[in-house]
């Protein structure tokens, strides 16, 4: 690991990470079992300075999601995630489109009665900075160079649940229509990612989704061809995200003289122990006491 500031792109499937990962041919990668998850590490330079990338796999369904992101926000502390993939469209969406959520709908939220399913759907908010920085990227075309065309960009809620819909007639899709009617997409992961970050304020997270299918005409055969395109441009635009946003390197707070108390050290084998001192006449000292 490197003291880099980090960005976590999170893709829940390996079609998606794959579309990531064609995005980034010759990238040297690290690999990291951490926990009992698998973690890929490189550095990722845009505009704005450079980034600790980690790949992170969030599997499918918003519990999956939500412990897998959990788990990478623990173990990187990074200062952006981004959930990337693919979704099915709603409204007016067509397939290849990239929807820049503006917030995540739990969408099947309710209490269920004698009298049927009354809704009380939740919603968490995007990054609002990340949500200007996608405003300000998709004005500009050039994210998409390489792809088939330059995608239409859409900042939208996204509807997010436990199942798969495949009908604009179906249980589903009715409930999101009656009352989560602005969603341009839906999804099976999203919000469980959000509300994961939720707990963790100093992570600007987002989520970013390719429309692979409009619900009532998604088969095996047509995921064939329309899947891959859809998390390729997923995958571009929150490229662009990352590297247009601005590392923010760890703050140095300047002490105004007397002594301090603070403790540095390091413990285990192969452990190692730094410290330093800026200013005129600076020192910096450690002592290590192996005695007993």
């Amino acid at each position: 690991m490197n003291d880099l500031p980090t960005a976590v792109l999170c893709t829940p499937i390996d079609l998606e990470r794959r579309a990531v990962l064609d995005l980034l041919p010759g990238r040297e990668f690290t690999d990291h079992e951490i926990g009992g998850t698998v973690y890929r590490e490189t550095e990722f330079e845009g505009p704005q300075g450079v980034w600790r990338l980690v790949l992170a796999m969030a599997g499918r369904g918003n519990e999956r999601a939500a412990a897998s992101v959990e788990h990478a926000l623990a173990t990187w502390r990074p200062q952006i995630l981004v959930l990337c993939g693919i979704a099915g469209g709603l409204r007016d969406a067509r397939v290849g489109d990239v929807v820049a959520a503006t917030h995540v709908y739990g969408y099947e939220s309710g209490q269920d009665t004698d009298d049927g399913l009354l809704p009380r759907p939740e919603s968490f908010r995007t990054s609002f900075p990340l949500h200007q920085r996608a405003q300000l990227i998709a004005e500009d075309t050039s994210w998409s160079e390489g792809l088939d065309g330059a995608p239409r960009v859409f900042h939208r809620p996204i509807a997010s649940g436990s199942k798969v819909i495949t009908g604009n007639a179906s249980a589903s899709a009715a409930l999101i229509n009656r009352h989560s009617s602005d969603a341009q997409a839906v999804d099976t992961e999203s919000y469980g990612a959000m509300a994961a970050a939720h707990r963790r304020p100093a992570v600007d997270a987002f989520v970013v989704r390719g429309i692979s299918d409009l619900l009532g005409d998604k088969t095996k055969e047509a995921d064939k061809l329309r899947q891959p395109v859809a998390a390729r441009n997923a995958a571009a635009f929150s490229l662009a995200l990352i590297a247009r946003s601005k590392p923010k390197q760890a703050e140095i707070r300047k002490i105004g003289g007397g002594r301090s108390n603070t403790y540095i050290g390091a413990v285990g084998n192969g452990a190692t122990a730094n410290i330093a001192a800026m200013g005129p006449k600076a020192k910096g000292q450690i002592t290590i006491n192996n005695g007993k």
